[in-house]
């Protein structure tokens, strides 16, 4: 039973996922992703164009491809109930999340496949299934009455595939993820997950609903396998390929910066060791546990995403072995394989791979230095990619905040200037400076720069509810979004208050 879990607007389907549990305790996982590479042919006009953009470019109001959309949508796309050709990378684990030899590769299959999913779930759905909403495991038969809601239809298996067995699947998966998971923090690797906001458009293309979108155990589950599956394919290219290897990495962060912010927090009371991955990641465990303010912890988090350096791909013959490291991940190699459809890195490591299977990289029709510079100009696109969808994401919040301005929301200091300070608004994610002459014409400050304080008092005549206020890192005061009314389109904070608790 194979089957696909993906945000539920998603066109195009990259991967898919299925689950065997086997004697002993033991699973074998797969994962099986589109093979772009079978149908865009190195050096054709859809691969010249597909390296130009390297990656799908996602807008809150339009997606812009890498391939085309028969491509995409249909062709490559793992759409349920049909056959999809794919690249499949096929392991035996322990249930407890541990692999069998997690020094080889003597229990991974990698290979060309065709397959059929039998269902095209989505988040909310995967979701509903774990949380036993649907199909709970003391259930039987076809679930006929089954809550549309919980379990669209349209979502439900195919092919005499059941209700309850995919749902086992799925409950299964989930379990194992969650051990991995556990396993993957405990050996260092850590994460920092800011908001990201999710629109809902009206019929004019106009903003109707903006909330932070979820992540919940549904997308850890896919994101769990998927995170395996690179590792061990960057497992393959590197003893079977050598030097022509795409690899991603994922270089240190600024110890200047890090120590900075963990100098902010002590000032707090707060301790953050960021000696190393698996310190800043035990620190923000024991935060987590330890700290009774989610506002605080929101903030160090967004701190820490400003040191942080971007993941890179490279070829790994044209870098020094010591420098493959994945920071985040604290592994020593990593590579994209699971999303051809939208990245050009994936489609390039697919072609790689298939060559250690056929014995034949020293015929590769790239050298490293051009894998090398194919990598660079992913590299350079992804981060123009990730620019534009940022501010898409900024442009949209406004023309939201435009009719509906957000009148009172907490917020906190992030960093201070003479006559400015930064501030992340905790329920949108939003960071901000805020210029006190220019925003704030009524209200006189001062700077101390010894004490890094800024005196707020209004000015007489200026009708407020508060008589001063001190601007300090980690300050928690209310403020109020709105829509820049001239000038380039962007979100403007103004200050409304000090914060009183609850």
């Amino acid at each position: 039973r194979i089957f696909t879990i993906d945000p539920t607007t998603a066109k195009d389907l990259d991967d898919a996922l299925h689950v065997k549990i086997l004697d002993g305790n033991k699973v074998e996982i797969g994962v099986h992703i589109a093979d772009v590479s079978y149908f865009v042919k190195p050096d054709s006009d859809v691969d010249k164009e597909a390296l130009y953009r390297a990656t799908t470019v996602y807008l809150v109001d339009r997606t812009i491809p890498m391939l085309p959309r028969p491509l995409c949508e249909i062709a490559c796309s793992l759409n349920e109930n049909v056959d999809r050709l794919a690249f499949s990378c096929i392991w035996t684990m322990n249930m407890d999340g541990t692999m069998l030899s997690e020094g080889g590769d003597g229990h991974v299959w990698y290979g060309r496949t065709v397959i059929r999913s039998c269902a095209r779930l989505d988040y909310s759905t995967a979701q509903n299934i774990i949380e036993e909403k649907v199909a709970p495991p003391s259930s039987y038969g076809d679930h006929g009455d089954m809550d549309e809601d919980l379990w669209p239809l349209s979502r439900r298996p195919t092919g005499g595939h059941s209700v309850t067995d995919v749902a086992s699947d799925v409950r299964v998966m989930h379990k194992i993820a969650q051990a991995r998971r556990k396993l993957r923090f405990q050996n260092g690797a850590f994460a920092l997950h800011g908001i990201k906001l999710a629109f809902r458009l009206g019929p004019a293309g106009q903003p109707e609903v903006c909330s932070p979108y979820p992540i919940r155990d549904s997308n850890r589950l896919v994101e769990e396998y998927m995170l395996l599956a690179n590792y061990l394919v960057a497992q393959r290219l590197l003893t079977h390929a050598g030097g022509i290897a795409l690899i991603r990495r994922h270089a240190e962060p600024s110890d200047e910066g890090l120590e900075e912010v963990a100098a902010a927090s002590e000032a707090e009371g707060l301790d953050i060791d960021v000696t190393n991955s698996t310190t800043l990641q035990e620190s923000l465990s024991r935060l987590e546990a330890e700290c009774n303010d989610p506002m605080i912890l929101q903030t160090i988090t967004a701190l820490l995403t400003t040191p942080m350096k971007n993941a890179e791909y490279i070829a790994a013959g044209c870098v020094p072995e010591e420098e493959w490291r994945h920071f985040a991940l604290n592994i020593p190699y990593y590579t994209h394989f699971t999303s051809p459809i939208r990245r050009y890195a994936d489609v390039q490591v697919h072609r790689i791979l298939l060559a250690t299977i056929e014995g034949k990289v020293s015929k590769y029709y790239l050298s490293e230095n051009d894998i090398h510079a194919a990598a660079k100009h992913c590299n350079e696109r992804n981060m123009s990619s990730k620019k534009a969808q940022e501010r898409a994401d900024r442009v949209f919040l406004a023309i939201y905040l435009k009719k509906r301005p957000m009148m009172s929301e907490i917020a906190t200091v992030t960093s201070m200037g003479k006559e400015s300070f930064t501030v992340l608004v905790l329920s949108t994610g939003v960071t901000q400076k805020v210029n006190i002459p220019r925003d704030h014409p009524l209200v006189k400050f001062q700077h101390f720069a010894g004490e890094r304080r800024i005196h707020l008092v209004p000015l007489a005549g200026h009708a407020c509810d508060w008589t001063s206020m001190n601007i300090v890192m980690f300050a928690k005061i209310v403020v109020s979004c709105h829509c820049t009314e001239a000038g380039p389109i962007d979100v403007l904070v103004k200050i409304v208050g000090p914060y009183c608790g609850d």
